[in-house]
């Protein structure tokens, strides 16, 4: 296996809560497993601590990304601005062929809620939200954030079966891009945004962390 197909193999398993917050990944343990030398397994991990999902540091083991709850607030914070002020861009840009798209990613986002694809369908209506801003370093800098976020989501099972909630809240948004009120989107946005936050910054201290 290549660096780049073992760092495939261990982001979906960080993602998916299979390897949870705080795991170590052993270079040893972990060349044994996908039956290469530890060259491979140090390069994917460098892809993997590139990507934010891992911490990893000289001659020591490296873990997945675990945040304190202050971490937590910090990323969203820097969400609620980065995504907040994408969204009061994007919505005066949208068409028809916009809304469109907008729609369709808030079909597949509801079909999915509750059910193992949850994120990839959350992920590709927060894009559709966005692209019309035609912001590609900005929109980078939020999926980021939001990979970083979806690490510490993916051990708390119980939120990603929060689905009324959040697909009333997309529901929403998707009606103020459709009336093409910028301000009620951006408010309805963060408002999502800060839910999600707090749901799981209450998860991560009844954890203790």
């Amino acid at each position: 296996m290549t660096p780049t197909d073992i760092a495939a193999q261990l982001q979906s398993e960080i993602l998916s809560g299979a390897l949870p917050p705080g795991a170590p990944l052993s270079q040893v343990e972990l060349a044994a497993r996908f039956g290469v030398s530890r060259i491979p397994v140090r390069d994917a991990l460098a892809l993997l601590s590139a990507e934010g999902v891992i911490t990893a540091a000289p001659n020591r083991t490296a873990t997945v990304l675990k945040l304190s709850a202050e971490q937590v607030e910090e990323i969203y914070h820097m969400r609620m601005l980065l995504e907040g002020d994408l969204i009061a861009r994007a919505v005066p840009e949208m068409g028809a062929e916009e809304l469109a798209a907008v729609d369709e990613a808030l079909k597949r986002s509801s079909r999915e809620a509750g059910q193992p694809g949850w994120a990839a369908g959350d992920d590709m209506f927060h894009a559709a939200l966005y692209a019309p801003a035609r912001r590609p370093r900005q929109a980078a800098m939020i999926e980021d954030l939001r990979r970083i976020a979806r690490v510490q989501i993916a051990s708390y099972g119980h939120l990603a079966t929060k689905t009324p909630r959040w697909v009333s809240e997309h529901e929403e948004i998707v009606q103020a891009c459709h009336a093409k009120d910028a301000r009620e989107a951006q408010r309805l946005l963060r408002k999502h945004l800060r839910g999600a936050r707090n749901h799981l910054m209450r998860a991560i201290r009844q954890a203790g962390g």
